[in-house]
């Protein structure tokens, strides 16, 4: 019994050591989530084109297509010129920055407004339909998410 004692605990650690190489070599970094919030209303946000690295791996995507073509059949979030648009990160960015594209013509109507959280009012963004372009990056590496937003000023 005494002598199977190590052959045990050799197997043991060679089945563990085995194990987590495959766990690490199956391993892909996943960009944050991203939850777009403002007046109450929240619009969940996917990663378009992000490059990460972690623990030695990396994964990157990279779509390269006009943000107001990527967004232009999805769910407007409908806000404001008054209002802040919160930006929820699972995992805290070091920077943000965000561009506005015009979503009739495509062309950059806005860039990078550093505000965090985003105030339209003090950005002096004119109502429109936009799509919100939100560079967001780590150490680790950087994400572009995109969305749809309509600023509707409704005073006369």
């Amino acid at each position: 019994m005494k002598k199977s004692v190590p052959w045990i605990t050799l197997s043991i650690l060679v089945v563990v050591s085995i194990s987590s190489w495959i766990t690490y070599s199956l391993y892909k970094p996943a960009p944050p989530e991203l939850e777009v919030v403002a007046a109450k209303h929240v619009v969940e946000v996917k990663p378009v084109t992000y490059s990460l690295r972690k623990w030695g791996r990396t994964a990157s995507a990279d779509i390269n297509t006009d943000p107001a073509v990527l967004v232009r059949e999805s769910t407007p979030l409908i806000v404001d010129p008054s209002d802040n648009i919160e930006l929820l990160f699972n995992h805290s960015p070091d920077t943000v920055k965000c561009y506005l594209w015009e979503m009739e013509t495509g062309k950059l109507a806005y860039k990078e407004l550093t505000a965090y959280p985003l105030n339209l009012e003090s950005s002096n963004i004119a109502s429109g339909d936009y799509a919100l372009e939100i560079l967001a990056k780590w150490e680790n590496g950087y994400v572009l998410y995109n969305t749809r937003i309509i600023v509707n000023d409704d005073k006369p």
